[in-house]
């Protein structure tokens, strides 16, 4: 239901959209926001009252005395704008604090003047990068990169197991709730009861925000600049996936091929103006290639192949990369004719990982085999114009109309 549901909107979003035009941002012409007393009363009841409600401490929450504090914040120009998207504040556009952790309550300093946590972990990311500490370098990445799968994957307890002598583990099998034991000692088991109510603290929308909002600035780079400012007749779409895309470019011949879109730039005035947003301008500099909704060249090669995201083969100069979700390729080689002959005879290519399991307390060595590449979407139906629509109960392929 939830991917037709989204189906249905980007349908509707996107009914009269003319990927020719130009679509400026709306202006906002509304007032001023002005920061009155009455109006951070109002804003400091209600921090006070959301900490409540989730059992935070908010002795030191934000006052009516913080006033005049941020009062200055918003009428300074670097400071009184949105950190998300930068917009001065209007009456249309009021100004809320944005913390930092979202597990500590409403504090001046859980906020930094309106600054999302993004910019406190992309500097630690950042700094861990150039320090060479790895292991801090991934924790902030995956801090980040994580909040739409962290948010909106359920991740809640709904068994419950217990740690009860052998009466209590015959009283427990009297429960309509019981499930499975397991004996750890002469007189201790392990007992897994199924609750008959449990309890979903999910955050969807915040989880949902992050998807929209990532497809949004993908969608943004590639129409609103892409398409002005290079020949697209010249670029082809390879895969893409949450915050990547692979491009084959007919550039030069002669130029190599670490010539990024150098030569095939059709409006050089608009490139000029606006690269600088995207693409890396310092050469070395790790804070300019890792800015907030920057891009940076991952991989530049001659030759590509890619059958779903996460699934391709790349020649990177002398040396082969094969990216294969799922597949430990220490254990399953594959190679680039694997792909070739899935393309062209459909040949599915068997892959085996192992891995280390405990069973009955003791560690042993598991060996698990599933299909490698199959040339197979399963997550949605791909029409014959390469159009991507969500599995319905009852539809295939042939049931979608293209409208030519």
């Amino acid at each position: 239901m939830a991917a037709c549901a989204n189906a249905i909107k980007y349908a509707l979003a996107y009914k009269d959209f003319d990927i020719s035009k130009n679509y400026p941002p709306i202006i906002d012409n509304s007032y001023k926001f002005v920061l009155y007393p009455s109006y951070w009363k109002y804003k400091v009841e209600g921090y006070r009252f959301q900490d409540q409600i989730k059992h935070r401490d908010y002795s030191n929450n934000v006052s009516i005395n913080d006033f005049e504090y941020f009062k200055q914040l918003l009428e300074n120009p670097n400071t009184g704008v949105c950190a998300i998207c930068g917009d001065k504040f209007t009456v249309n556009n009021k100004p809320t604090l944005d913390r930092i952790n979202n597990n500590l309550p409403h504090t001046k300093d859980n906020h930094e003047g309106f600054n999302p946590f993004v910019k406190e972990f992309i500097g630690k990311r950042i700094q861990a990068k150039i320090e060479a500490n790895k292991g801090l370098e991934q924790f902030c990445k995956i801090t980040m990169n994580s909040s739409y799968g962290s948010d909106g994957m359920n991740t809640e307890k709904y068994t419950d197991i217990k740690i009860l002598d052998k009466k209590g583990a015959l009283k427990s099998h009297l429960s309509n709730t019981f499930m499975d034991e397991q004996q750890l000692s002469d007189n201790a088991y392990a007992v897994q009861m199924n609750p008959e109510t449990c309890t979903c603290k999910t955050p969807l929308q915040e989880a949902y925000f992050v998807l929209d909002n990532a497809k949004y600035h993908y969608v943004n780079f590639i129409y609103n600049f892409m398409h002005k400012a290079f020949d697209m007749s010249k670029l082809h779409f390879v895969e893409g996936d949450t915050d990547s895309a692979y491009w084959a470019v007919s550039g030069s011949a002669d130029a190599g091929y670490q010539q990024q879109f150098n030569y095939v730039i059709k409006d050089k005035q608009f490139y000029e103006d606006n690269a600088k947003y995207y693409f890396p301008t310092i050469e070395g500099d790790l804070l300019d290639e890792k800015k907030i909704l920057g891009l940076a060249i991952e991989n530049e090669g001659t030759e590509m192949i890619a059958l779903a995201p996460k699934n391709y083969y790349i020649k990177v100069g002398e040396k082969e990369k094969i990216k294969l979700k799922g597949v430990n390729q220490k254990t399953t080689k594959i190679s680039k004719q694997n792909i070739v002959d899935n393309i062209k005879d459909g040949t599915v290519t068997k892959a085996t990982n192992m891995r280390l399991g405990q069973k009955n307390y003791i560690m042993q060595k598991i060996a698990t085999q599933k299909n490698g590449i199959t040339g197979i979407h399963t997550k949605a139906i791909v029409l014959k114009d390469q159009s991507c629509c969500p599995y319905i109960l009852g539809l295939k392929a042939s049931d979608y109309i293209i409208d030519e």
